[in-house]
């Protein structure tokens, strides 16, 4: 269609032989992974129960569905503080300090300039 080339017709013969090909390809494909006897029992529980089959495909159908609008509102109900770089830092020391056990300093490789000394003359301009 793109190219110009007229859309080959069911019965075409020049268009036969691939056709066959590719059902004989896909009928062996399917008795290869036994998607066949897969089917043809689903139909078989279908004909049988068939109130249960179409509340078991339209219950999925349901759930699938309210559990997309579920993630859809909390995605639209999620505000993100942006955090600016001195708010990550003061986070980090209060929780520096909530974990240390009282005159404890941690020596960390990271925070080697910050000493107790440091970290009182931080306290003492800091606004709570």
């Amino acid at each position: 269609m793109i190219i110009g080339e007229k859309m080959p017709d069911k019965d075409d013969p020049a268009y036969k032989e691939k056709r066959e090909q590719a059902n004989k390809a896909g009928k062996t494909f399917a008795e290869t992974l036994r998607l066949d006897k897969a089917a043809a029992c689903v139909q078989g529980f279908a004909t049988r129960h068939n109130k249960l089959f179409l509340a078991l495909v339209f219950g999925f159908v349901l759930f699938s569905v309210s559990l997309n609008l579920y993630r859809m509102c909390t995605a639209v109900q999620y505000q993100h503080h942006p955090a600016s770089a001195i708010e990550r830092q003061e986070q980090e020391l209060i929780m520096e300090r909530h974990h240390q056990k009282e005159n404890q300093y941690i020596d960390s490789p990271i925070k080697k300039n910050q000493t107790p000394q440091r970290i009182e003359e931080y306290e003492a301009y800091r606004k709570d």
